[in-house]
């Protein structure tokens, strides 16, 4: 019987002492299984915090991305266990940070690709953060990947998908930031695993090395659209030996009493082992614990659980640091509202009420402190406790710090778009990024500028000495300032003041140019504005005295170096005082602008006319001939037209006023070194010519004098001849290939009575510019045709041609095309035999006027021939509308034809150009017979020149009658 109970008693106490083994065990394994859980999902969630601070500043900008790199590189030392971040605007990556991934995982399509597409439509669906993997990622390791759908808000008002933020967490970083692997050197075996959202199967996360078999106890803890298992097992086995020791003991007790007595001893010692065994584990779980809080503390992160009985929180002490709090006081929801701020607790209590609905909530809002605020950011989730029955658990993070950087972030977004212009670039000053200033500045928009260089902006006014001694400075001292011309978008260049400073990495090497601009167009408006009121009369716009001395000098240095005259013209209004003192001198300063819009219409491109005073008038003329007589008779010219404007009347208020004006006139050169002594010998000229009794110019140098009279005696001998008859004309023949006349050209000479037989050369120049060229002409087209119908009474002669040489200045007289018709009337010629030559000049100006005149005598036959083809600035485009018979080469062409290849050359181009457009081509000045072989091997058949003959008066053809027409100067 006793062997029997001692037998029981034994195998109930085994039993029992088993059982309170694996009890103790099991608490001790839960408590690490939870703790580590907890730890690791604290930094998971920590570490995926960031997405919503990106998706925070995507709905700031309203979906622009453009800063996002600049946010991502301030925000993310924040979040050290992040590995990168993704930008997928409408589902597909675009943007990554950091820089160094380059185009990794660039391009993915996340709702179709077949790795990404599950987590990503629940993403999608629901609206909240998804957390997919472990996954291999594309940089060889293993990794989470946190996705969270961003929406904007339409025009609708609803909501649109705008695309996903992908948080990247590397997981060998995120395993070694827990003290998970420290449970293998502290005896337990460990694994971690999910089952997979697509098909349900279980998948390894993390395990211990030779981890196997069932664990001794299992936690599952939730993360966003999905629920990880924490599994953890002692490694240490259970001896056999011992469990079925104690039943032998038993036997052995229940048969021998002193067996039982050491038995009971034996198993006194193991339950005294097994004490110090939970104290070790005790140990162990209060370190475990340590190492949470020290967590919570890095990471300014507390834990905390509210039964919804309404039963006081419990929190960690880094919860109830953040709620400033002692440790252990009771703390209720009521509590805890309180010290939200105001605008915020409508949020708070949003977000709580959706989490006791069973949704995973979170919010950020700030706590009020005294006059402290900080910002926490919450997540809270629902769950059904075993003794405390339905609960809700959360964290709490203190988020201030990030909330600061945040608002620096914006605050150098908003001066960022400042009023300056700015622009960013690499350091091969390529566009990197500019602001809404840099485009309202050049025109340039982001999409027209990122990615191009600075050089978009040169103007092409400043040379290359000026950019390498920018980047010689940049260098050296890593600033640049200074203003610069550069060039808008549509062309125009404006002046701007523009700031480059070189951003350098901690190495030394420039990474980076910043430059700030500020368009300075309208100051350097205003200083020109200045500049003009201190070198200008107020009252005519121009010049002053100051600016009239400093051209006068620069003119005199200019003609000097280039060995050519200038002159300087002194005007003063003979009898002005009159008109102030009977009209007043508000009508005599009418008169003064009058005067001054008169000269500058008679001033040339260059020239610079001033205002020195009273009705004192001053001219300065540059680059006249470097002849000095040539200089005279151009400068007199222009002193006789101004003298004419002068005494035009002058129209004021129905007034009619009429003055005169004295001139002076001095020429300069090497000679003169003094612009003030220069403009005193003018003034002397002027008086002189006041003396004389105004309406007059007088030279200073009366050497020059002789000079205008001789101009003034060529002009009166020239009018003189006209009436005399004193001009003739001779004729050239034209002949072809065969030696047959064609034609010929009439050639006027002057027989002066004194001089003998003058130069076209010394007269012709003179007669275009007093406009006796005109009735000269006129007489020589008469002439012409006289002699053209006595060759055409004659059937031998009848089909010659008669060509005449027309000055630009005849031509553009508006009753030419008349006087050509009255001609070819008069003498009843063949208007086809009548041959008009014109020069190139005569396209220069005025062209369409030219044409519709040529097309008007074409149209009664008359033929044109363009004389001295190849010398002037022809016109493809208008030669080709020109009605046109012939080009004539000029003799200067044909002088070196058979030494000359360039020559050659022309003269080639100008045959195939004739030929081409359907026109004979005749060569003038043909001396030789070689010259005019070789011109017919360039298929030239029409000739002029000494070979042919010199030109004569007769060319032995029958005598012209007498002309019956009568010209007049």
């Amino acid at each position: 019987m006793i062997f029997i109970i001692a037998l029981g008693a034994n195998i109930i106490w085994v039993a029992e002492l088993d059982q309170a083994e694996q009890s103790e065990q099991a608490a001790a394994l839960s408590e690490i299984a939870i703790m580590q859980s907890h730890a690791l999902e604290s930094r998971i969630r920590e570490n995926l915090a960031v997405s919503y601070a990106v998706a925070a500043h995507i709905k700031e900008k309203h979906g622009e991305a453009a800063q996002f790199q600049q946010f991502a590189n301030a925000l993310i030392p924040f979040y050290p266990g992040v590995a990168a971040i993704y930008l997928a605007p409408g589902g597909i990556t675009s943007v990554v940070i950091p820089k160094e991934r380059g185009e990794v995982g660039l391009g993915l399509n996340l709702l179709t690709n077949p790795k990404h597409e599950t987590e990503s439509r629940i993403a999608l669906q629901s609206g909240q953060l998804t957390l997919a993997g472990p996954l291999p990622l594309l940089v060889g390791k293993t990794g989470l990947i946190g996705r969270l759908p961003v929406f904007l808000p339409s025009e609708a008002g609803d909501a649109r998908f705008w695309g996903f933020i992908s948080v990247i967490i590397e997981m060998d970083k995120l395993i070694a930031s827990t003290e998970v692997p420290l449970l293998s050197q502290r005896g337990y075996e460990y694994q971690i695993w999910r089952r997979q959202p697509n098909d349900g199967e279980v998948q390894i996360i993390h395990r211990s090395e030779g981890y196997s078999g069932a664990p001794a106890v299992s936690h599952r803890f939730a993360l966003p659209n999905t629920e990880w298992y924490f599994d953890l097992k002692s490694a240490g086995k259970t001896n056999p030996i011992l469990h079925y020791g104690r039943y032998m003991v038993g036997l052995i007790l229940s048969l021998m009493l002193t067996i039982l007595i050491r038995m009971l001893a034996t198993n006194w010692g193991q339950k005294k082992q097994l004490h110090s065994l939970v104290k070790e584990r005790t140990r162990e779980l209060a370190e475990t614990e340590q190492d949470l809080k020290r967590a919570q503390a890095i990471s300014h992160t507390g834990n905390w659980s509210a039964p919804l009985s309404g039963a006081h929180f419990k929190g960690s002490e880094e919860a109830f640091r953040i709620w400033r709090l002692d440790t252990g006081i009771q703390v209720n929801k009521e509590i805890l509202l309180s010290k939200v701020h105001a605008d915020d607790r409508a949020k708070v209590t949003e977000c709580w009420q959706k989490a006791c609905a069973g949704q995973p909530a979170s919010a950020e809002y700030r706590l009020v402190f005294d006059e402290e605020i900080r910002w926490v950011h919450s997540e809270l989730t629902f769950e059904i406790h075993p003794t405390e029955g339905r609960r809700l658990i959360g964290t709490t993070q203190d988020i201030t710090s990030r909330k600061r950087v945040e608002n620096d972030l914006r605050i150098a977004a908003i001066a960022f778009e400042g009023q300056e212009g700015i622009v960013i670039t690499d350091e091969q000053r390529k566009i990197l990024r500019i602001n809404q200033a840099f485009t309202r500045i050049t025109g340039y928009s982001r999409g027209e500028s990122v990615g191009k260089t600075t050089s978009l902006l040169k103007s092409g006014i400043h040379g290359g000495s000026f950019y390498k001694d920018m980047a010689e400075q940049l260098d050296s001292k890593g600033v640049w300032q200074g203003e610069i011309w550069n060039r808008r978008k549509n062309g125009e260049i404006y002046p701007e003041w523009l700031t480059i400073t070189a951003i350098r990495s901690e190495s030394g090497d420039v990474v980076n140019y910043v430059g700030t601009m500020l368009d300075i167009t309208q100051r350097k408006a205003t200083e020109a504005k200045l500049e003009h009121l201190a070198y200008h009369d107020p009252l005519t716009g121009l010049a002053n005295r100051r600016l009239l001395l400093n051209r006068l000098q620069h003119a005199m240095v200019s003609n000097t170096r280039s060995n050519r005259f200038g002159a300087i013209l002194f005007l003063d209004l003979d009898n002005f005082k009159t008109i102030n003192d009977t009209s007043g001198h508000g009508k005599g300063d009418l008169i003064l602008q009058h005067v001054a819009k008169r000269l500058q219409a008679r001033t040339g491109k260059g020239d610079t006319l001033a205002r020195i005073g009273g009705d004192e008038f001053a001219l300065i003329i540059e680059d006249l001939s470097d002849q000095i007589r040539d200089s005279v008779i151009e400068v007199k010219s222009i002193a006789n037209q101004i003298l004419e404007e002068i005494k035009k009347p002058f129209t004021i208020e129905g007034q009619h006023f009429h003055t005169t004006a004295s001139l002076g006139i001095e020429l300069f050169g090497a000679s003169h070194t003094s612009a003030e002594e220069l403009l005193r010998q003018v003034e002397v000229a002027m008086y002189e010519a006041k003396s004389a009794g105004g309406d007059n110019a007088c030279f200073f140098d009366p050497a020059m004098l002789n000079i205008i009279a001789a101009r003034a005696e060529m002009e009166a001998d020239l009018r003189n001849g006209l009436r005399q008859h004193e001009f003739r004309l001779f004729y050239q023949a034209q002949v072809n290939s065969t030696g047959k006349w064609l034609g010929a050209e009439a050639l006027l000479r002057w027989q002066h009575p004194q001089k003998g037989m003058v130069s076209p050369a010394e007269f012709i120049p003179l007669a275009e510019e007093t406009g006796l060229i005109v009735p000269i002409g006129k007489w020589v087209l008469h002439q012409a045709c006289a002699q053209l119908a006595l060759w055409q009474t004659d059937p031998a002669y009848a089909a010659m041609t008669m060509s005449v040489n027309v000055s630009a200045k005849q031509f553009r007289q508006d009753d030419f095309v008349d006087t050509v018709l009255e001609a070819v009337t008069q003498h009843q010629i063949q208007p086809g035999s009548l041959k008009l030559e014109l020069t190139e000049s005569l396209l220069l100006d005025n062209v369409e006027q030219t044409i519709t005149r040529m097309h008007i005598l074409r149209s009664y036959g008359i033929c044109f021939s363009l004389d001295d083809f190849g010398t002037g600035y022809s016109s493809l485009t208008y030669l080709k509308r020109l009605p046109l018979e012939q080009l004539k080469i000029d003799q200067s062409f044909v002088r070196d034809i058979l030494v000359n290849p360039s020559d050659a050359a022309i003269v080639r181009t100008i045959v195939g150009l004739g030929k081409s457009l359907g026109l004979s081509v005749i060569a003038e000045g043909v001396e030789q017979e070689s010259q005019r072989s070789f011109l017919q091997t360039l298929d030239c058949h029409a000739y002029q020149g000494y070979l042919f003959g010199k030109p004569s008066a007769t060319l032995s053809l029958p005598q012209r009658g007498n002309s019956t027409a009568e010209l007049h100067a």
